[in-house]
C-alpha cells in the first residue's frame, strides 16, 4: 500500500525547536563514522592528468531519520534538506600519480573546472558545503623534486591543487564558514630520497601559501609521511632519481563500505607537522614525534622532513 498523506514525528515542535533536535543528531563525537548514505550524491572518481580524484559528501547525522522518507514523514525529508544545507563535509582524495616533470598545472585546472562546474550545475547545493578534508597522497612516477626548468619546486603543486578545488565553493559561504584541512602524505621511499637530495620537495612551499587561499575562514595544512619501506620494496636511488612511490595501483584514498566512507591506510602514517590559519593569521602549529618506534633513538627521515617544513633546509 502506498502512502501519499505526509506524517509526522514531532507535530507540536515548532521549526527552531526541530533545527535543535537536528543539530544535535548531526553533531560527531569520537566514535562517529562519516556516511554518504541518503546524500543526492554517492562518490565521483574522475582521472585528471597525472591524478585520480575522487570526491565524496559526507555526513554524520541520523541515517535512521532519513530513512522515514520513504514512509512519508515530513520531518525526515526536511532533515535531509537541513543536513545537505548546514552541515555536510566534502572528502576529497587526491593520488599524484604522473610525472612532476610533465605536469602542466594550467591544464590540469583547467580540465578540473570543467569537472567542478558540471557537479555544481546537477547539485547546486554543492557550492554551500562550507567544510573540506583533503588528502593527498603523492605518488610521482618520476621522483622529481623539481618542475621542468626548474620554474616550481613541487611542494607547490598540491597547493595549487588546493586552491583550484576551492573555487567550487560559494565566495561568501567561503569567508564566514569556509574550513579547510589539507593533509598532504608522502611515502617513505620518496622522503628517503628527499632527505639525500640536495633538492628538496619544498614543503616550505606547501606551507607558505597558507595566508593567500581566497580567504577561507579557517585553514589547516599537515605533512604526513608514510611508513617505513616493507623488505620485498626497493630503497630510494642516490641522488636524484627516487624509487618507485608505494601508492596501491586502482585503489583510491576513498572507500566506502555499506554507506560508511573511510580514508584508507595508505594516506597517512606519521605526522611531520600541522599549521593552522584561522582568518589569515597563524593559530597554531603541532609538531610530530621524530622518535623511532619503541623509543629507538630519532627517526633520521622524519626529522629532516620537519626541518624543511620549519625552513631550515
Amino acid at each position: 500500500m502506498t502512502i501519499t498523506n505526509p506524517r509526522f514525528l514531532f507535530p507540536d515542535l515548532p521549526p527552531e525547536l526541530r533545527n535543535e533536535v537536528y543539530n544535535y543528531l548531526s553533531t560527531p563525537d569520537t566514535d562517529s563514522t562519516a556516511t554518504n548514505t541518503h546524500l543526492p550524491l554517492q562518490l565521483k572518481n574522475y582521472e585528471c592528468k597525472h591524478t585520480d580524484i575522487q570526491i565524496c559528501p559526507v555526513h554524520f547525522g541520523s541515517t535512521g531519520l532519513l530513512a522515514l522518507q520513504k514512509y512519508q514523514f515530513q520531518e525526515a525529508r526536511e532533515y535531509q534538506s537541513w543536513l545537505i544545507n548546514n552541515v555536510l563535509e566534502l572528502k576529497i582524495g587526491i593520488t599524484f600519480k604522473g610525472r612532476v616533470q610533465t605536469f602542466v598545472q594550467a591544464d590540469w585546472d583547467k580540465k578540473l573546472v570543467i569537472h567542478l562546474r558540471k557537479l555544481a550545475k546537477q547539485h547546486p547545493w554543492l557550492t554551500k558545503v562550507a567544510k573540506y578534508d583533503i588528502h593527498i597522497l603523492w605518488g610521482a612516477t618520476d621522483g622529481s623534486l623539481k618542475s621542468r626548468k626548474n620554474k616550481r619546486t613541487t611542494g607547490q603543486i598540491p597547493s595549487e591543487m588546493v586552491k583550484t578545488l576551492m573555487g567550487l565553493m560559494d565566495e561568501d559561504i567561503k569567508r564566514k564558514r569556509g574550513e579547510v584541512n589539507v593533509c598532504l602524505s608522502l611515502g617513505h621511499s620518496l622522503a628517503v630520497g628527499n632527505m639525500l637530495s640536495s633538492t628538496k620537495f619544498g614543503l616550505p612551499d606547501f606551507f607558505s601559501t597558507l595566508p593567500n587561499l581566497d580567504g577561507v575562514k579557517r585553514l589547516v595544512k599537515e605533512v604526513w609521511k608514510g611508513s617505513c619501506l616493507k623488505t620485498t620494496e626497493k630503497a630510494p636511488s642516490f641522488p636524484l632519481i627516487l624509487a618507485a612511490p608505494e601508492v596501491q595501483e586502482d585503489l583510491g584514498l576513498l572507500t566506502v563500505d555499506k554507506g560508511l566512507v573511510n580514508w584508507v591506510a595508505q594516506g597517512k602514517g606519521h605526522l611531520v607537522m600541522r599549521k593552522t590559519v584561522v582568518e589569515g593569521s597563524e593559530l597554531e602549529v603541532n609538531i610530530g614525534d621524530v622518535r623511532q618506534a619503541e623509543g629507538r633513538g630519532v627517526d633520521h627521515v622524519l626529522k629532516e622532513l620537519l626541518e624543511e617544513c620549519l625552513g631550515r633546509r
